[in-house]
């Protein structure tokens, strides 16, 4: 393709042209204004005359509908999109020309590319700044439908404020198949997926491994794969990058494995989500290492922004103070060696965590495979033998990752169901917890209880779907039917039959009939049936069928008749999670002893036979049940027992996660009140049910007395009201001395 080359128009639409800022493959890039609301735009063309009739149409088609899109992100680190248009520009020969226009956001500012040309560097508390935002712009994207294809440095700008503007929303994914038809790859390779060199569809997870590109070369300087275009794509579709640390003494250790699951060659081997990877890097904040990186790596005093590298001899310098500090800092941090000093005396219970305090934690971040969950761990000196030191600890923390895996499995197994078989559980689920958490976010010093117990809250991140994959495989080995948690997943269904002897040309169609009936059998589970291209929010799951038929006829000797009847050539069924797109179930083997008169009567009983593959229990197996959040306000409580409802809350197998709310002005006008939020793994219950029959029974159970009663509940907020009779001193010292909620009225999950 020619270099464009025009003369400067002086309107696009209603926008006046004040100059050109840059260009590219498919067209300039111009400054320009909007009279009427006197705001800048940024313009970006897009020159017709380089395809021919039919891609231009379709481009034009296309550049419409992703515009729309990135039209509806709303975030203060994504560069806006306001317009979409075409023109007619005219050069100084009067010749015309069609044009298509997008006016964006104008922002002044440097790209990440720039610095990178200019050898500039970051100090550590920057790059997790501009990583927390560029993920945050992605995290919000990805919700919204809107996959960008081509993060890479030239897309992300920085303010002179030092905030990050991520560019080129919804137009990576025109530019990248339309440059593919006319011989042009977009963008640096060394920022693409593998799935972008196979050619395969990509989703948001191309995204994050573009991301982390970025982050690695923030980190060390360098992009992981470099050399001609066939190089890269060999290396990075075969090889491991080096890890950071190799590259770049200061950086800490824990961005080694961050990266490493980042840059997995499988996207469901990567971070599945932009909240997700964001945490991982925020997660280090706990890690004293990284503090010392930070002070290490800080902008010397009256200076902000990027710094050049550092000399060699200061990097020896470095290298020096952090083994010291990783040294340090596994005996300081780890939860063997951890100072015990500052533990309040006994039957001191500890402060209620303020508003401020509250907000100063991580918020909680989910995603497909992950939850944040919150459990207290309990440990018993005198029955043990213990004194409360470090080994009645390490008994609080066991004991405390137990039940956050508990609570993980409550997510998808009803609690009376895991109970009924706690003993394989035990040993085959809660044994392995360190399997499945992925990073422990906070320990609060265990405190001992008026009663002697030692209490420890511990907050981490699970694999929640690797927990519901070892409940289905204990499921199968063992045999056991868990009662799974109600929900409502959304199905959608393809069936597809050929018969190549009717039309060899045709191809596999879709069946009405056979999809009819199996959304039938799909709808007796009380499940919805949605179309799988339009439905919003998309299906769960779909189920796809593909079967062939072949006519075979025979003559009877005797009458001279011939008889005509169809079977089965061909036959596939599968089932995919439509959220991670994992292949739930496969099956080729033909149906025996089928046949059928006429093709209609085989039709029908192909959809009978494809729903037969498929129980409810199936579909449960499988499907995510998000937690339910609900804002609890607990009124009339004396200001010493807002801690204890806390921990008497994070002990309850149904609440994956409590913590006291961020206060406002009307939660802060009576001193009171506790105001907790919280997640719930509900199933099919109704926030307001749950609260009743699985936080509040359980609780009035503990103080003896109907305590806590339900006063009203919306959306919004809960409010529960403690009676005024069970104010007594002796009433609320149940709350720290009576057994905790998980073992009120079932067997022990510990």
């Amino acid at each position: 393709m020619s270099e464009i080359t025009r003369t400067l128009p002086q309107k696009l639409g209603k926008y006046e042209i004040r100059r050109e800022v840059g260009r590219g493959g498919m067209g300039i890039v111009y400054e320009g204004f909007d009279p009427l609301i006197s705001r800048r735009v940024a313009l970006k063309t897009f020159i017709n005359e380089f395809f021919d009739g039919t891609q231009s149409d379709n481009l034009l088609t296309r550049l419409r509908r992703e515009a729309q899109a990135a039209g509806r992100l709303n975030h203060p680190n994504i560069i806006a999109v306001y317009d979409y248009g075409e023109d007619v520009i005219k050069d100084a020969d009067g010749a015309e020309t069609s044009t298509a226009f997008i006016a964006m956001e104008f922002v002044e500012g440097r790209s990440l590319e720039s610095y990178f040309a200019a050898n500039e560097r970051f100090p550590m508390p920057e790059i997790e700044r501009i990583m927390a935002q560029l993920l945050d712009a992605l995290e919000y994207s990805h919700d919204h439908g809107v996959v960008h294809r081509d993060i890479k440095p030239a897309n992300i700008i920085l303010l002179s404020d030092g905030s990050v503007k991520v560019g080129d929303f919804g137009v990576a994914r025109i530019e990248s198949s339309t440059l593919t038809q006319v011989g042009t790859v977009l963008g640096s390779p060394s920022y693409m997926s593998p799935e972008q060199f196979m050619g395969q569809t990509v989703d948001g997870r191309s995204d994050l491994y573009s991301a982390a590109i970025v982050l690695y070369q923030l980190l060390t300087a360098e992009v992981p794969f470099t050399g001609a275009f066939t190089t890269i794509m060999h290396r990075v579709l075969n090889d491991a990058a080096p890890p950071p640390t190799a590259l770049n003494v200061q950086v800490p250790k824990g961005f080694d494995a961050i990266l490493a699951r980042a840059m997995a060659k499988r996207p469901d081997e990567r971070y599945q989500s932009a909240a997700e990877f964001k945490q991982a890097i925020l997660a280090l904040h706990s890690h004293p290492a990284v503090a010392d990186a930070k002070t290490l790596l800080r902008a010397p005093p009256g200076t902000s922004g990027p710094q050049r590298t550092p000399r060699p001899r200061l990097l020896f310098a470095v290298l020096g103070v952090l083994v010291a500090g990783v040294a340090g800092a596994y005996f300081i941090w780890s939860p063997r060696f951890k100072d015990l000093g500052s533990r309040p005396p006994a039957g001191t219970a500890p402060p209620l965590q303020t508003s401020a305090a509250a907000s100063a934690q991580p918020a909680p971040q989910s995603d497909l495979n992950s939850a944040v969950i919150s459990a207290v761990g309990i440990a018993s000196p005198a029955d043990t033998g213990h004194a409360p030191d470090a080994a009645a600890e390490r008994t609080v923390w066991l004991d405390a990752r137990r039940q956050l895996i508990a609570k993980a499995a409550a997510l998808y197994v009803q609690p009376r169901s895991l109970n009924a078989n706690y003993a394989i559980l035990r040993t085959k689920l809660l044994a392995r917890s360190d399997d499945f958490i992925t990073t422990v976010l906070q320990q609060q010093p265990p405190q001992m209880t008026k009663d002697g117990f030692m209490l420890g809250t511990m907050r981490a991140n699970v694999s929640v779907r690797d927990v519901q994959k070892t409940l289905n495989q204990i499921s199968r080995d063992e045999r056991i039917d868990f009662i799974r948690n109600n929900g409502d997943p959304r199905i959608a269904v393809s069936v597809r039959t050929w018969n190549p002897d009717a039309d060899s040309a045709a191809g596999p169609q879709a069946s009405p009939v056979a999809e009819n009936l199996l959304k039938e059998h799909i709808r007796s589970f009380g499940f919805a049936v949605v179309d799988n291209e339009y439905a919003k929010p998309p299906a769960d799951f779909r189920v796809d069928g593909e079967v062939r038929f072949k006519k075979l006829s025979a003559k009877l000797p005797a009458s001279g008749l011939t008889i005509e009847k169809f079977v089965l050539t061909s036959w596939t069924v599968k089932a995919v999670d439509a959220k991670s797109g994992e292949e739930i179930y496969y099956n080729t083997t033909i149906p025996q002893k089928q046949s059928w008169a006429t093709q209609e009567l085989a039709l029908q009983d192909v959809g009978r036979l494809i729903g037969a593959e498929f129980s409810q229990s199936f579909f449960l197996q499988y499907f995510d049940f998000k937690p339910k959040k609900a804002r609890l306000r607990f009124s009339g409580l004396p200001p010493a027992a807002g801690n204890a409802i806390l921990v008497a809350i994070n002990g309850n197998l149904r609440v994956l996660n409590a913590a006291i709310a961020p206060q406002n002005g009307s939660d802060a006008a009576d001193g009171s009140d506790a105001v907790i939020d919280t997640e719930l793994s509900a199933g099919s219950d109704t926030v307001p049910d749950l609260i009743q029959q699985a936080l509040l029974a359980p609780l009035n159970q503990k103080m003896g007395a109907a305590c806590f009663t339900l006063a009203s509940g919306d959306s919004a907020e809960i409010h529960i009201q403690l009676d005024a009779k069970c104010k007594s001193d002796a009433t609320l010292n149940k709350l720290e001395t009576a057994p905790r909620e998980a073992l009120m009225g079932a067997a022990s999950i510990t």
